[in-house]
């Protein structure tokens, strides 16, 4: 686990209470279904990011609601990014083309069609083959962004060239086989986010859906939101800016050998998963 980077987000409640809540129950039904119940946050809430790796701690942040002004410069940039958009396509293609790996392919595919050819003209049948070669591996695609109520893959990308993906870099000049891990959210692994991704050279790993227990980061968010409840009792939490900096806090606060003991977790969570024919009732 050491070749991955972990990256993630998180919601909290103002003034919410986190954890489970107590109830009477029998010896060994702590995780049955009538005693595991769904919380939906009522209040105003905060998101915030962060990425982790073996052995290290990257950066963290806050994310911030867009202003109406805000929103007005992104759609300038974005009509601009549309308008390269249409030059970028080829001058990609043009480049990859240029390539050892794209030669490679070329003879590969070259040399089953001649083996293809030579069998149907022993046998008569006749086998399918591929030209990747010929195939367009980038395709660019127009952004158009609907109506922002949350983070889209415009702010996504946006957070990645500032934070994201300056850290990939420097995590892939200490280890060239470094691999980032997020989840499936929609502003994640849209065409434009994976597409700019690409052309950054950062390989994604490939997550299954609806799996958020492969994520070390996941735990160390309920380890934060779990010292943040310990703090509410002393500390009143009761609009944005106490908890920017309550969560800013407790990040500083989660240690190397935190995140080491949940990544070491990540193999007998997925021999667990197995176990389970890829249910996530782990606990069971």
């Amino acid at each position: 686990m050491a070749n991955y980077g972990f990256t993630d987000e998180m919601s909290i409640e103002i003034g919410g209470l986190h954890g489970p809540s107590s109830v009477w129950r029998e010896k060994g039904e702590k995780w049955h279904d009538d005693c595991v119940g769904t919380k939906k946050k009522q209040g105003i809430t905060v998101m915030c990011w962060g990425i982790i790796g073996w052995g290290w701690k990257g950066p963290f942040c806050v994310w911030e609601h867009e202003t109406t002004e805000e929103r007005g410069e992104a759609a300038k940039k974005i009509t601009a990014y549309n308008v390269k958009s249409l030059e970028e396509e080829p001058r990609l293609r043009n480049q990859w083309r240029a390539t050892g790996e794209w030669r490679e392919l070329k003879e590969q595919d070259l040399a089953a069609v001649r083996t293809a050819r030579a069998l149907a003209k022993r046998t008569g049948a006749k086998v399918k083959t591929t030209q990747s070669w010929r195939s367009k591996k980038y395709k660019v695609r127009r952004f158009k962004r609907g109506e922002v109520r949350g983070v889209d893959s415009w702010n996504v990308t946006a957070l990645a060239r500032t934070l994201i993906w300056p850290t990939c870099h420097e995590r892939l000049a200490e280890n060239k086989e470094c691999l980032l891990m997020e989840d499936n959210a929609p502003a994640h692994d849209s065409d434009f986010t994976n597409f700019e991704r690409m052309k950054e050279g950062i390989a994604k790993v490939d997550w299954p859906p609806n799996s958020p227990d492969f994520n070390p980061k996941g735990h160390l968010w309920e380890l934060m939101k779990s010292r943040i409840q310990t703090r509410r009792g002393r500390e009143r939490v009761t609009n944005l800016g106490q908890m920017k900096v309550m969560l800013k806090a407790e990040w500083d606060r989660i240690t190397v050998e935190e995140i080491n003991k949940e990544i070491a977790k990540l193999p007998i969570i997925m021999l667990k998963c197995i176990e389970k024919h890829g249910g996530n009732k782990l606990h069971a």
